[in-house]
């Protein structure tokens, strides 16, 4: 016999997002980080508030780029060093030791964060000390290649270091 069947299929959204949801918090599935703003859209004078969480343990490097393609390093910056997060915890920025705001003045248009995370350090990219941020002196093409050239060293009397996860997300957001 032979059977030939029809059938529009519709997915459970409400399923795929519970599953998404796992697999975004589960420690022992491969680094994922979540990060996200307060809104999607800016006006003048407003300030812009970033949030991070990762599902395990982290080391990240948060860039943002505005609308004219510069690009600032805001974590780590000169007065807040510290690249290691924890797994499950939200981090937002600026606070703390962080001595700057992200306050939208022009030139207006489609900015973003980039975030780059790994299990382990991350690699050295160029960068120049522009007040409480630095400023990414390194091509833009070549900032994720530079981030993922870790340099993992085994301590003497421990066993392999393992292989090292890497995460690279984008939120874009608009001012004007």
């Amino acid at each position: 016999f032979r059977v030939k069947i029809k059938a529009d299929v519709l997915p459970d959204e409400k399923a795929i997002a519970k599953i998404a949801k796992e697999a975004t918090e589960d420690p022992s599935a491969p680094l994922n980080l979540q990060v996200w703003t307060d809104k999607k859209e800016y006006l003048k004078g407003e300030k812009i508030k970033i949030y991070i969480k990762g599902n395990k343990p982290f080391y990240a490097r948060v860039s943002y780029k505005d609308a004219k393609g510069k690009i600032l390093q805001l974590l780590p910056n000169p007065y807040r060093k510290e690249d290691y997060f924890q797994g499950g915890v939200v981090y937002e920025f600026p606070s703390g030791n962080d001595r700057f705001e992200l306050e939208v003045t022009p030139p207006f248009g489609e900015e973003g964060l980039i975030v780059y995370g790994s299990t382990h350090p991350l690699g050295d990219i160029d960068l120049k000390a522009q007040g409480s941020v630095y400023e990414v002196k390194t091509k833009p093409q070549d900032i994720g290649m530079k981030t993922r050239a870790v340099k993992i060293k085994t301590k003497e009397g421990s066993k392999d270091a393992g292989a090292s996860e890497f995460f690279e997300g984008k939120v874009t957001i608009r001012t004007k």
